[in-house]
């Protein structure tokens, strides 16, 4: 006897294309049933299915009963996964105010990559009380999926140079060149080709994330080494020649605490072309103070 699985593999092409097509016609779901499916999830449905026997009063009840057993699971899991991601670290005692605050905002957190964040900031705030603000909160609980995926992009693209720990995004770096070295020239970084083009950037500066204006450092001298650091690697970069000057956006404070909780993950490809890049304009030793190239 003939098995599915055989009888399936016999199929001519034109049958099979048809299988497909028929497969794929069923997997498209128009607006209307896409409505009356998120209308049902969200217990108001009842104009649509007309089939209700309950009154107007019953189901306002109903409804936020079902809210509130889902704002329950939402927290429940938040706090699972922060207990899973602690270990025996000192802890210390978070404000009540703070996990008032806390707490009202993570019980409408839905989605499970955000839920993820969210325990996040909860563990860090428990081990080191006061590093997370409630502005921080609020700028967090207005961002969605998307656009953490947007600011997690533009943290691995982020270093930090001198004495200040603010996280900044590179674009290129000024340098003299052209007759006696009085005409200013360019090397710039495309930070579109890491999958954060100008556009994206002006989002995350639309969430307060990001500084909406391009910064140039002083212009740095070659006597004078500056350290510079990037997801974790420390270096020096001392100028080969006086007068370069970094460019680049910084961090808000905002964004500078959310990225903490995000920690040190580099894109491979961007530190290879930042490195070529400063190599080029740079004598660069690593804190052991050997030659040392980051390439």
């Amino acid at each position: 006897m003939q098995t599915e699985s055989q009888a399936k593999n016999e199929l001519s092409p034109t049958d099979t294309a048809t299988d497909k097509k028929s497969h794929s016609k069923h997997s498209i779901k128009s607006s209307r049933f896409r409505v009356q499916s998120i209308a049902r999830q969200n217990d108001v449905s009842a104009q649509i299915d007309e089939d209700h026997d309950k009154t107007l009063q019953e189901r306002s009840e109903s409804r936020q009963q079902n809210i509130q057993k889902r704002q329950q699971q939402n927290l429940e899991r938040i706090f699972r996964l922060c207990y899973d991601n602690c270990l025996d670290e000192t802890a210390g005692e978070p404000d009540p105010d703070w996990i008032h605050h806390f707490m009202t905002i993570a019980q409408n957190i839905y989605s499970p990559s955000m839920q993820k964040l969210w325990s996040r900031i909860l563990r860090q705030e428990i081990i080191t009380p006061g590093s997370i603000s409630l502005k921080a909160m609020i700028a967090f609980q207005q961002m969605t999926q998307r656009d953490a995926q947007l600011f997690r992009r533009a943290c691995l693209l982020a270093c930090h140079f001198g004495q200040d720990n603010t996280k900044k995004l590179l674009t290129g770096l000024k340098y003299r060149s052209g007759f006696l070295l009085k005409q200013a020239s360019i090397d710039k970084l495309n930070l579109g080709h890491y999958q954060l083009p100008y556009s994206h950037l002006l989002e995350l500066m639309g969430l307060g994330l990001i500084l909406s204006t391009e910064l140039e450092s002083g212009k740095l001298q070659s006597s004078t080494p500056l350290p510079f650091h990037y997801q974790g690697n420390d270096y020096q970069i001392q100028p080969a020649k006086n007068g370069v000057s970094l460019l680049y956006y910084r961090f808000s404070p905002v964004g500078q605490e959310i990225a903490q909780l995000l920690g040190n993950h580099r894109n491979e490809e961007y530190q290879i072309h930042l490195t070529e890049l400063l190599n080029k304009h740079f004598i660069v030793t690593s804190d052991a103070s050997t030659y040392h190239p980051i390439i």
